[in-house]
């Protein structure tokens, strides 16, 4: 996703202000989807990998969900997903990538798509086996 600032559980910040980012990382992620020209999905899974500032103390993924949403609706407002519930969406799943150096942390999201053995997206919720990509655990 571009560079900009992101929202974290732990801040606290007046609604409005975070409103606005909400919109701004909405728009980002469904322009950068149709840029991209991703294609619909029946089913799929989205991994948030935080990149964050090098320090020297240990962060945790999870506290930027509140980022990894507004993302994942502009994926629905432009199709990649028909909804964001557990019918058509496994996650969003946090992980931790490299540091970046300078300006803001950022967000790279990894989308999936979940099939069934028969080849097709299936529809029965999320499946508890499916891991980040890599994992084989």
């Amino acid at each position: 996703m571009p560079a900009g600032e992101l929202l974290n559980s732990n801040q606290r910040r007046h609604w409005t202000a975070v409103a606005r980012l909400r919109k701004r990382m909405r728009e980002e992620a469904a322009l950068t989807a149709r840029i991209l020209r991703v294609p619909p999905l029946r089913r799929g899974a989205v991994f948030y990998v935080l990149h964050p500032l090098p320090v020297e103390r240990q962060r945790d993924p999870g506290n930027w969900a509140d980022s990894a949403k507004p993302y994942v609706d502009g994926l629905v407002d432009v199709g990649v997903l028909p909804d964001d519930n557990e019918r058509y969406l496994s996650g969003p799943y946090p992980a931790m990538g490299e540091p970046v150096p300078g300006g803001d942390a950022r967000i790279s999201l990894v989308i999936v798509e979940l099939r069934t053995s028969e080849g097709e997206g299936h529809d029965d919720g999320p499946c508890a086996s499916e891991g980040p990509p890599g994992d084989s655990s």
